[in-house]
């Protein structure tokens, strides 16, 4: 039987420039997020994850939880069955023997961060625990998954979209004004800025906290 694959709604992104912390997953995790329930077919499941282009889902359970993960890698398995053609005996009948459903073959024991989680934590649960995907998870429900790919997206993000975003975060707290100009050269960020001024704290901060920022200099608009 095939199965309907579900899409969780979209988590609300913060105020851009209410906050002034470290870039939260929520801002660059895939969404919405494609899920499957445990007795999904196998087949079935695989097919979503070519058409969507994504190689997991989350598989939740029938209040809503998150009980597992399907991925290409536990799917690859089923396919290693070796060919009756190139044995010497006879191979033992497949009748009843392949798994059919999701709930088979799928991990159970899954790493999920919370939506509040920094993207710096993530990236460091993704290289030290050796995953590939995590699920984002908000009052215990599921509102995204973070790749690796996500984080690869941070770091090839374009200067001029860096630039437009930080200015646009200045502007909405009204730190623009008092500011020079601002520049973005592969990442790094250059911010005209007196070094007594009070605000410099607040407004490298606010640069930091968007995605595909490296780290933020500050020069005397005077150039003294």
């Amino acid at each position: 039987m095939a199965c309907r694959p579900e899409v969780t709604s979209n988590y609300r992104r913060m105020n851009p420039g209410a906050t002034v912390g470290d870039v939260k997953v929520t801002e660059i995790m895939s969404r919405p997020v494609i899920t499957v329930a445990p007795d999904c077919n196998i087949k079935a499941a695989a097919e979503l994850l070519i058409e969507h282009d994504i190689s997991a889902m989350p598989v939740i359970g029938a209040t809503g939880q998150l009980v597992g993960i399907v991925s290409e890698a536990d799917l690859l398995p089923i396919e290693t069955r070796p060919d009756p053609r190139s044995q010497a005996t006879p191979l033992r009948p497949t009748a009843g023997s392949s798994p059919q459903k999701v709930a088979e073959v799928m991990t159970r024991r899954v790493l999920s961060v919370s939506a509040d989680c920094e993207v710096s934590q993530a990236a460091r649960i993704l290289l030290e625990d050796d995953y590939r995907h995590v699920p984002v998870v908000n009052e215990r429900k599921v509102v995204g998954i973070v790749s690796r790919r996500d984080l690869v997206k941070v770091l090839a993000r374009r200067d001029d979209m860096i630039k437009s975003e930080i200015t646009r975060r200045l502007r909405d707290l009204g730190l623009d004004t008092s500011l020079g100009e601002v520049g973005v050269d592969f990442g790094v960020v250059t911010i005209q800025l007196d070094e007594e001024a009070s605000n410099r704290r607040l407004a490298e901060s606010i640069a930091v906290s968007v995605p595909g920022v490296f780290e933020v200099r500050f020069t005397n608009p005077r150039g003294s």
